[in-house]
């Protein structure tokens, strides 16, 4: 796991600290934007990370892997969280319904920025394109 340590306490004790004071502290204008990645369970076999499905059952994901992300928005107000190259639970990070919407956005209010970790994004609309060009070449 990409973290400050293994303990998810810790680790969200210290991402609260960084981001507090990157950002300012709670002043009006923010000094820096942080930026919280990879969000979640970026723990796959590195050569593999872009394909990589991490399953994690909800327990763990509550104990062990988001404790830091929620402690990063809900304490913090980090400004933007970064999805993983990989996959949870089936789901691409960067583009996963359960994480981004359902957790993120509704369970834990963040109403900041969410980014594509590196060329993801092209990823994702290079296989929407092909899927479409399919669909219409079998009409």
């Amino acid at each position: 796991q990409e973290t400050y340590g293994e303990d998810p306490y810790l680790t969200s004790r210290l991402a609260v600290s960084f981001i507090r004071h990157l950002q300012g502290n709670g002043r009006p204008v923010l000094k820096a934007l942080a930026c919280a990645k990879h969000f979640a369970v970026h723990s796959g076999p590195e050569a593999k990370r872009h394909e990589f499905n991490a399953t994690a059952s909800p327990r763990d994901l509550a104990e062990t892997y988001l404790p830091a992300f929620k402690a990063a928005v809900e304490e913090a107000g980090v400004e933007t969280v970064m999805g993983a190259y990989n996959r949870t639970n089936g789901e691409p990070c960067c583009g996963s319904p359960t994480l981004l919407q359902k957790i993120l956005r509704e369970q834990w209010g963040f109403q900041g920025h969410v980014v594509t970790d590196c060329w993801r994004s092209r990823i994702f609309m290079s296989t929407i394109m092909s899927l479409k060009m399919r669909w219409n070449q079998s009409r």
